[in-house]
């Protein structure tokens, strides 16, 4: 593990000398497929920079004229933003107000998206990996970068469809989800269904804040490589591999007890457990899990203009007759599968085996140790 970790800081470091914008555009393949094995925290913020192409973006002057006026969302900003790292001390109040200011930038920029619960998240990881992976004392740039990092991610990743009013690109996924965990995990699709639970119970929180409010940092930061560095639709087969690693624990488990074990992931993150590796194991594995062409489809359909009236703005369970008017989920007309952006399930068996027989003992008590009652 440890000549692993050598070997891959040395491939980014050569990476880094050569640049990384110009690594990505001459050989995209295999940027991708080293990202989705981890990209090393200290270049992490360049890396996720390169590939959101803020140079390409950024507006000299605009953050500081986008802060001249406030807008309909900032008092729900005012409440969210003390609520997002509550477990951290270093979130102070210095921190606060930049992540306030950010989202109110946003908020004045893209006011067909505004604000929605779940961005702080998203805003506060990117503001933590800009400061080099932990909460100091941040700079006007290190505010200002993180702004056109979210800007970017939201409007050309494609993530402001999670948020938009009818959160129309989140019911997609939500449908997407359900399509692809009853073909590739039965077993638990069946022992959930039997429970009558829902997959919005839990994925409203993995897919508005991108897994950081529901599983420990260290893990979610190595999802967000795959994702930031592969496309939205990497969240798809990583929830199924993370699914696929708690599957026989969850299997033994009764409704609220299913509630409270996802309830409780997020808690276990000071706990002497290697995360970082099974974040590692999770995207390995996701590889492995295709999405159907008439998924893929769906998701690459442009987004109504229109909103949705039958959603508010508040999350609920999608039904397909909740679906915009455009919104046929049904089509089975071609099922042939594709690989999710960046596969490599085929080369990564091996590598899958050896983070697993590594870190097995700390994977099993991540997974097994069930959440205790009041």
């Amino acid at each position: 593990m440890a000549d692993d970790k050598v070997r891959r800081q040395r491939m980014w470091t050569s990476m880094q000398q050569r640049g990384f914008r110009d690594f990505l555009q001459q050989r995209p393949e295999d940027f991708k497929r080293r990202a989705r094995k981890g990209v090393p925290a200290d270049v992490r913020a360049e890396v996720w920079r390169a590939v959101l192409n803020i140079d390409g973006h950024t507006k000299p002057g605009l953050y500081q004229e986008l802060q001249n006026s406030d807008n309909e969302w900032i008092h729900l900003i005012e409440i969210d933003v003390p609520r997002t790292f509550p477990e951290n001390p270093a979130f102070d109040e210095v921190q606060q107000r930049c992540l306030l200011r950010i989202l109110k930038a946003y908020a004045n920029l893209c006011a067909d998206v505004g604000y929605c619960q779940g961005m702080n998240f998203v805003v506060g990881l990117i503001f933590l990996v800009v400061q080099g992976g932990e909460f100091k004392e941040p700079t006007p740039e290190m505010e200002e970068d993180t702004f056109w990092m979210f800007f970017c991610l939201m409007e050309f990743g494609q993530l402001n469809g999670f948020y938009r009013r009818g959160f129309p690109l989140l019911k997609r996924y939500l449908w997407a989800f359900d399509e692809l965990i009853a073909k590739s995990l039965p077993e638990l699709h069946e022992h959930f269904c039997k429970e009558n639970l829902q997959h919005s119970v839990y994925l409203h929180q993995w897919f508005l804040t991108l897994f950081i409010s529901s599983l420990p940092l260290p893990m979610v930061l190595v999802l967000w490589d795959a994702i930031i560095c592969g496309g939205l639709a990497e969240i798809l087969p990583i929830s199924i591999a993370v699914l696929q690693l708690l599957q026989q624990t969850l299997l033994s488990m009764k409704f609220e007890e299913v509630v409270s074990f996802f309830q409780s992931l997020k808690s276990r993150e000071q706990e002497d457990c290697d995360f970082e590796s099974i974040g590692r194991i999770a995207v390995i594995s996701s590889g492995s899990f295709c999405i159907p062409k008439h998924v893929a489809d769906v998701l690459r359909r442009p987004l109504p203009l229109t909103s949705d009236h039958l959603m508010e703005r508040s999350p609920q369970s999608p039904t397909k007759r909740m679906l915009d008017s455009d919104e046929d989920m049904t089509t089975t007309a071609n099922t042939t599968t594709v690989n999710s952006p960046c596969s490599t399930a085929a080369s990564s068996e091996g590598v899958l085996r050896d983070y697993l027989r590594q870190i097995n003992q700390g994977l099993s008590w991540w997974a097994e140790s069930k959440p205790s009652r009041a």
